[in-house]
């Protein structure tokens, strides 16, 4: 190493050493203000418990509502999930209505089985077509067991594939059967469950429906209960002619139609719109008398519905952590006024500016911090309680992210003005404070 190099070295080691031993300062400095920001706030424990009031609500209606928005999203999924990715329905009211149904949708005439047939002959491009009805509270039951609040579909034989329900044991009826009213069911995993327990095997046996007595001709593969919706496993389904036998004809009935293939789902619903009026016989003037649904519609409904409900828990978590921020800058006005001969005391004793403004600081961000946490557990726990009332609902990673960082920025922007105004007072005008 030549002579010039040494020095140079010699100086790169210093600075370099200089550098470390500034950085262990700088820690040291920030582990006691810490401390002393903890010693204060536990001295405290009602006023600062009470000041994070604002704080825990807003971020507790942030992550709550975003852990809501998820397990719907997740239910929403699991329904597209069931109807299938080249199935659509065509219904007398909306799939999904808030509020009251306007009269004119109100006075909508019913879909009826002749119906879906007519527009199965008018859709030969369709690779299938086929109708249900739904009935839900009835009672299931055997000589030995009784399966209360089951849901009983009526359908034709395209019942099954066009709703993604595959048959786990036995076979779904035929055609034939559901348009002759045979005597024949299919039963859901729950069902089955209940009037057969011990793992029997639920195909041959009799279960009695209302007045009938039917036979279990197959199972459906175990699905899953949905929060929304029908249940696939709390479902008997019987031949649609039979469903009208024991219930009436009073009812409307959905068309489910799958298309070829995903990319022709388009070009089908046109037809089948076109199609549907014609059987409807409804003038070129008059509006459709009935809705189609699908996946992507329902996608984007539920976007829609998430977007509003967003908004609306971020507009209430602002208010909140606006009087959360308020809060805290007010609390920390306070904690300079009581502590004004300490800080004089410190400055006296070499506590440089800085340190002093770093200690509010950290104090009111630390603050802000236990409101963001205990608002992240309270809606976890929220979320907790909705899986335990059989709702997926689920907090995102990014919610929690979202609450805690924004807590600690309220901290931050509320703790500096007080911070500044405790660095900035005179240490001899401190020290004669009363």
């Amino acid at each position: 190493m030549s002579e010039a190099t040494l020095p140079r070295a010699s100086g790169f080691r210093l600075q370099a050493s200089a550098f470390a031993a500034g950085m262990r300062r700088g820690i040291r400095s920030r582990i006691d203000d810490l401390r002393l920001s903890l010693s204060a706030l536990s001295g405290h424990k009602l006023r600062s418990g009470l000041t994070l009031l604002g704080i825990v609500i807003g971020v507790f209606t942030v992550v709550s509502m975003m852990a809501l928005l998820n397990g719907l999203q997740k239910s929403i999924d699991k329904q597209m999930g069931a109807l299938g990715t080249n199935v659509f329905v065509v219904q007398r009211f909306p799939a999904v209505q808030f509020g009251p149904l306007s009269p004119e949708i109100e006075k909508r005439r019913k879909i009826t089985l002749s119906n879906v047939i007519a527009l199965r002959d008018a859709l030969p491009q369709a690779k299938q077509v086929g109708g249900d009805i739904w009935e839900f509270g009835k009672t299931v039951s055997t000589e030995t067991a009784n399966s209360p609040g089951t849901q009983v579909a009526g359908g034709t034989a395209e019942f099954f594939t066009n709703n993604n329900l595959p048959i786990v044991n036995g076979r779904p009826y035929s055609e034939a059967e559901s348009l002759d009213a045979a005597r024949v069911a299919v039963i859901g995993a729950s069902v089955a469950d209940a009037l057969f327990p011990g793992g029997a095997d639920a195909v041959g046996q009799k279960i009695r429906l209302g007045r009938l007595e039917l036979k279990v001709i197959g199972t459906i593969e175990r699905q899953g209960g949905l929060p929304l919706g029908t249940n696939p496993d709390a479902t008997v389904a019987i031949p649609i002619t039979l469903f009208m036998e024991l219930y009436g004809t009073s009812r409307s009935v959905s068309i489910s139609i799958m298309a070829p293939g995903a990319n022709e789902v388009k070009r089908l619903q046109d037809a089948a719109i076109a199609a549907f009026r014609r059987i409807r016989g409804l003038p070129a003037q008059e509006e459709n008398d009935f809705e189609i649904y699908s996946n992507d519609s329902m996608r984007q409904t539920f976007d829609e519905l998430a977007a509003t409900v967003t908004m609306a828990s971020l507009v209430m978590c602002a208010f909140s952590l606006l009087v959360g921020g308020i809060g805290v800058m007010n609390i920390m006005l306070v904690a300079v006024t009581e502590r004004t001969r300490e800080i004089g005391l410190r400055k006296a004793l070499g506590a440089r500016r800085m340190r002093v403004l770093m200690q509010f600081i950290i104090e009111a961000v630390l603050l802000a911090l236990f409101g963001g946490a205990i608002g992240v557990t309270l809606g976890y726990g929220a979320a907790l309680l909705g899986q335990f009332l059989n709702f997926p609902a689920q907090v995102p990673l990014w919610a929690v992210g979202l609450g805690l960082g924004v807590s600690c920025g309220v901290g931050l922007a509320a703790g500096i003005y007080p911070a500044w105004r405790a660095s900035r007072l005179d240490p001899a005008v401190a020290l004669r404070d009363e």
